[in-house]
């Protein structure tokens, strides 16, 4: 194969990789198989549409962030962001740079709001640390593949308000754990079951990190359970004013506005490669000039014309339908002539042929294996010209000893 074709069909291959990552993931799509995903494009399951859209009913300043989270930066401050874990983990782990941006950005005057399994994975565990956690060392040693197969949901719980809460009601928190005991020494436990606490505030800096042990609190099946919905409005106005804006983080769902191939190229280990690609180049390409001196254009002879090119391939297919013609003629004749010297039927099928062939000239060459090959109409498709020069041989043989 010419070189030059093989390295534009290599080139062609990884554009088409190029643009199969730049546009992935590209639009927000709605989850009607993964139930598990707290997202607020989840209408089933564990989904949190029906929060969302009762939020917009009410003209509550709520919006999807499907943005990096360095962006947070510019609504300034008084902004609420809702971050949701299922028991099955994520789509999308958050890196320790999108955890440090959390950190400066509550500290800033922003309230963070986390439910969900949040000391039971890497990303949020760093997460709860950074906030003042003292969380145990995780002793589960069950692959992050089996994790969700392998966690126990618990039990359904009704928490009741603690301390001197101006909030009445019943929290129904489905497949709830209680909290770590070990959170900051300021922190206001706002519902409780028999002492354990399952929703806290955490001051930091001048804003509020509010933690949930559920992540289902705000699906589309519990919300209605008792008080739930009014107790989670009163959540999402920790100052009991209303927000400026409140966002529902959907990056780490699978839901993000930004390019595939831009949170590709941003991975370290690709720009390190990349550093390392460009630095081999560059040696090549170096070495090269050193060794043999500045490229010297290679020179060629005119180029033939299109015209000329079209001719040529309308001769050569021109030429194959001459070949098939004469084949389909040549074992015409042949056969014509085997039946007639051998006083057999028109219908008489390749096996009794090429036995009696057998019996009266076993010299001559297989005719079953021969007369196969023209059962179909592409009876010398594929033949290399070596090919089909030795089966035209071998008809003519069979039809000289027939005269």
């Amino acid at each position: 194969m010419n070189k030059n074709i093989l390295y534009i069909r290599v080139l062609l291959v990884i554009v088409s990789l190029a643009v199969v990552l730049t546009f992935i993931n590209r639009s927000p799509r709605h989850s009607h198989t993964d139930a598990w995903l707290p997202s607020s494009f989840n209408p089933v399951g564990s989904g949190s549409m029906a929060f969302y859209q009762t939020l917009q009913d009410l003209n509550w300043p709520v919006e999807r962030w499907r943005e990096p989270l360095s962006r947070l930066s510019n609504y300034g401050t008084g902004n609420v962001l809702v971050i949701a874990r299922a028991k099955a983990g994520s789509r999308v782990s958050f890196s320790d740079q999108e955890t440090n941006l959390l950190e400066a950005w509550v500290k800033k005057g922003n309230t963070l709001l986390l439910l969900g399994a949040l000391d039971e994975w890497d990303d949020t565990r760093v997460l709860l640390e950074k906030i003042g956690f003292d969380l145990p060392k995780k002793t589960d040693t069950v692959s992050d593949f089996l994790q969700p197969f392998s966690r126990d949901l618990g039990p359904t719980i009704q928490a009741q308000p603690a301390g001197d809460s101006q909030v009445t009601g019943t929290l129904v928190l489905p497949h709830a754990s209680p909290l770590p005991l070990t959170f900051p020494s300021d922190t206001h436990v706002l519902w409780q079951q028999q002492g354990r606490p399952f929703i806290i505030d955490v001051p930091l800096g001048t804003g509020h990190v509010i933690c949930g042990s559920s992540a289902q609190l705000l699906s589309n099946a519990t919300l209605k359970q008792g008080d739930n919905l009014s107790i989670v409005l009163n959540l999402l106005k920790p100052a009991g004013q209303m927000p400026n804006r409140i966002f529902f983080e959907e990056s780490h769902h699978g839901y993000s506005a930004v390019y595939a191939l831009a949170r590709l190229l941003g991975h370290p280990g690709i720009g390190f490669a990349g550093m390392l690609a460009l630095l081999g180049a560059l040696a090549f390409l170096g070495s090269s000039l050193v060794r043999f001196g500045p490229v010297i254009p290679l020179h060629r002879e005119t180029g033939r014309s299109t015209l000329e090119f079209i001719d040529s391939i309308a001769d050569l297919y021109l030429r194959a339908d001459l070949r098939n013609d004469t084949m389909k003629y040549l074992f015409t004749e042949t056969h014509q002539r085997i039946l007639h010297r051998l006083n057999l039927p028109p219908t008489a099928s390749h096996e009794l042929i090429a036995s009696r062939l057998q019996q009266t000239n076993p010299q001559l060459p297989q005719w079953k294996k021969l007369a196969q090959r023209f059962d179909s109409p592409d009876y010398v498709e594929g033949l290399p010209p070596t090919g089909w020069l030795r089966v035209a041989r071998e008809l003519i043989e069979i039809k000289s000893a027939m005269a």
